[in-house]
């Protein structure tokens, strides 16, 4: 646990949630890097997908919409590696005791592995547009401030389900199927508007603002639910 976190009782309020957040999510993301094999796993995940989807579809004329889809699954599927271990992993190392007897709220061990899982899928993320603009085409027309946005929101939107949804089922047996298993329907809210905003900035047609405020109302929603009921989770 971060020593600083455990001695830290001079914040108080919002100030001290943040500060607690943000030294969760740091202690989990140099637990990452200190296992560089799996960040590059899921950098050669995204690597190949888009070279095989490259290689098949480059032949011809690639219609937005099946370049959006095929970057949100992705980003799906590296949400789903990246959580997989993220809750289940203090549970197995016993260190789940050393986070509730930390002088912080539950939400702020929430928020913690959000900031993290967000973080790290925006970095693997940004690699895979890169790859993506390489072997597929991705005109951006200079929009790129509504392409952040969205890609953003909605990055930010399955990271929150996917830590709720790890949380939910770190005290099961097989918990990593049962990830993959309930992950998936919850994340379709947030695909499907996340893939029509995309699909409207790529092709230039379209309206993409009812798209986005679709994407903010599930966030919204999620955010409720998680607020409301993640310290019942974190119970045994």
């Amino acid at each position: 646990m971060p020593p600083e976190l455990r001695h830290d009782h001079g914040r108080y309020g919002w100030s001290a949630g943040l500060h607690h957040v943000w030294l969760l999510a740091i202690k989990d993301l140099r637990s990452e890097f200190r296992r560089p094999y799996e960040v590059i796993s899921l950098i050669t995940f995204s690597l190949g997908a888009v070279l095989i989807a490259g290689l098949t579809l480059g032949g011809g004329r690639v219609p937005p919409e099946m370049v959006a889809s095929l970057i949100w699954i992705l980003l799906l599927f590296l949400t789903m590696l990246t959580y997989t271990t993220s809750f289940a992993r203090e549970s197995d190392r016993g260190t789940l005791g050393g986070l509730k007897s930390l002088p912080c709220s539950p939400l702020a061990i929430l928020g913690g592995k959000v900031v993290y899982g967000t973080l790290l899928i925006l970095l693997v993320g940004s690699v895979l547009i890169f790859f993506t603009a390489l072997f597929l085409p991705l005109d951006l027309e200079g929009r790129y401030a509504e392409f952040l946005l969205i890609f953003a929101l909605g990055a930010t939107g399955l990271s929150l389900t996917a830590a709720f949804v790890s949380g939910l089922v770190m005290f099961s047996e097989g918990s990593t199927l049962l990830l993959s298993f309930l992950l998936i329907p919850v994340s379709v809210p947030i695909l499907l508007p996340a893939v029509r905003a995309m699909t409207a900035l790529l092709s230039g047609t379209g309206e993409m603002i009812p798209a986005l405020q679709l994407l903010i109302a599930y966030l919204g929603l999620i955010l409720a639910v998680t607020l409301l009921t993640f310290a019942c989770v974190l119970q045994e």
